[in-house]
């Protein structure tokens, strides 16, 4: 919006550094995190007097009862942040753009009527069912499957759109077809449940989603950079690097929201947040044609809810018995007696040392 206005006075004689995707990501970062922290303060108080408070579950000798009465439903402060900074600062003539709004109103959407759902029945597990939730997920990702493989709609040139890019190999590449709708659906309900699953202690999931998401930002700016894409030998996705202004903004809000969720936290991500961000960043690395790298990078998110899968599938209905002493990973830590700031700095740690392995594969090819 306010980058339409600028490029106007551009043509009027103004500057012209607006134009530049480096300048405007670096605005509307600072705008997501300014925007979050003016909101912030504010809006949780309002949770508050309004009810809107967490429900915690008994883990048995996990004691969760300090948590039980923090405001829930925060991930409208990175929703509002995140998407109020890209409204100023993306080209809205960018159908990527619009795709990433799509996916953030629709699954911050489904976040909202889950949470609402659990304050009204005051019992954590009285949201909406595993099956609404994943069939929802779902379609979303056949749509966006849709948008890849339809040339008659799709952005991408050639058959960019059904290829999968495999990492640390030069030019390897996988042409999936039509078989890009499964492929699709499937990435955007791991990325959802994944997101969902790891945020279970204050800011453990916060962090590795802004890392990751500084990873699609990176890769969508040479992805959409003719000279860049060509050097690296990616292909060129035109119009991809913007991109870059709307992941930017999310990481903006993510910084902005890390303030107040950071141990103890004054508001939780609730399902708001954490389909929020699950959602936006399945459907980023989609645009982008990058879906293992962003599983490298977010390796945290992958094995938490390979813990959880392996706990309930394997351990209680093939086995009958227990796995681990609690899941997700998280938990069976705590269960161990290790402090949950302990947990999540380590969490946060090994993030970082996924995400360079992830930026490392633009040489390592």
């Amino acid at each position: 919006m306010l980058y339409l206005l600028l490029r106007a006075l551009e043509d009027m004689g103004g500057p012209a550094v607006f134009r530049y995707v480096t300048t405007r990501s670096a605005l509307a970062f600072i705008f997501g995190f300014i925007c979050v922290i003016a909101v912030g303060r504010p809006l949780i108080n309002w949770l508050y007097r309004r009810g809107i408070r967490s429900f915690e579950r008994s883990y048995g000798d996990i004691n969760t009862t300090a948590k039980t009465g923090t405001p829930i439903m925060g991930g409208l402060l990175m929703a509002l942040g995140g998407l109020g900074s890209a409204l100023l600062w993306c080209d809205l003539t960018n159908p990527f753009v619009w795709v990433l709004f799509a996916a953030a109103i629709y699954f911050a959407g489904f976040g909202l009527l889950d949470d609402w759902l659990k304050i009204r029945h005051r019992d954590p597990d009285r949201g909406l069912s595993r099956t609404a939730k994943l069939v929802s997920q779902m379609i979303f990702g056949l749509g966006i499957g849709l948008y890849l493989a339809w040339p008659e709609i799709s952005p991408f040139p050639g058959s960019v759109g059904t290829e999968i890019q495999i990492p640390f190999f030069k030019g390897a590449v996988i042409d999936l077809r039509y078989g890009i709708l499964a492929w699709s659906a499937f990435y955007i309900a791991y990325h959802v449940n994944a997101v969902n699953i790891t945020d279970g202690m204050d800011g453990l999931a916060t962090v590795p989603a802004i890392l990751v998401f500084s990873v699609v930002a990176v890769f969508a700016y040479i992805a959409g950079n003719v000279q860049l894409s060509g050097h690296y030998l990616y292909a060129f996705i035109p119009r991809a690097s913007e991109i870059t202004v709307f992941c930017a903004a999310v990481i903006g809000a993510g910084l902005g929201f890390l303030w107040y969720v950071c141990h103890p936290a004054s508001v939780f991500l609730g399902d708001t947040g954490s389909l929020f961000i699950g959602g936006v960043l399945g459907t980023a690395a989609l645009m982008i044609r990058q879906e293992l790298v962003c599983l490298l990078a977010g390796m945290i998110f992958l094995v938490e809810l390979l813990s959880t899968f392996v706990q309930e599938q394997v351990g209680f209905r093939l086995l009958k018995r227990r796995l681990l002493p609690r899941a997700p990973l998280h938990h069976a830590f705590q269960h161990r007696g290790m402090a949950e700031s302990k947990i999540v700095v380590r969490f946060w740690i090994i993030s970082l040392i996924c995400t360079a392995t992830a930026v490392m594969t633009i040489k390592f090819r």
